[in-house]
């Protein structure tokens, strides 16, 4: 369990469809695991990557500090614009919302896909591209996720 994030349907909406961009061809699991760590950036609330992150659209529409670049493909590319959740998708974000965690992901503050696109997943790098404070911690289907290295983000670590 993490902690509920105030939230609007509008906010459900967003996280729901930008599961469905990064995770729809890997299944329930790919898209709670995804919005797992979306949720858990708004909570960890922590310089310099999430500090300040107050509600689900900050994490969603967040940018690589001093690039304007969006965290998130699906916001870069616009196929966040181009997802329709289903009733069940938007139950599986507002879970997420009032504080459901998928457990595997519960520590997770990055993903990436280091295939997309393709078919098959590229080995998981050691450290997730551009954040050298991160190291690597388990790979679904074709996501590569990450954890903070040991004293990065204690307010998030330490809870």
């Amino acid at each position: 369990m993490g902690r509920r994030i105030k939230h609007t349907e509008r906010d459900v909406e967003e996280l729901a469809r930008l599961m469905l961009a990064e995770a729809i061809g890997e299944g329930a699991e790919g898209m709670d695991l995804v919005g797992t760590v979306v949720a858990n950036r708004v909570e960890a609330d922590c310089a310099p990557d999430f500090l300040n992150l107050r509600n689900i659209r900050h994490a969603i529409y967040q940018t690589i500090p001093g690039t304007g670049i969006p965290h998130f493909e699906p916001v870069l590319n616009g196929a966040l614009y181009t997802q329709r959740p289903t009733e069940e998708d938007l139950q599986r974000a507002r879970n997420l919302l009032l504080g459901h965690r998928n457990p595997r992901a519960r520590l997770n503050l990055w993903f990436f896909n280091p295939s997309p696109g393709k078919t098959y997943r590229e080995p998981c790098t050691p450290t997730m591209p551009r954040s050298p404070m991160t190291q690597f911690d388990f790979a679904h289907k074709n996501h590569c996720f990450y954890v903070a290295v040991p004293g990065y983000c204690p307010e998030f670590y330490n809870r």
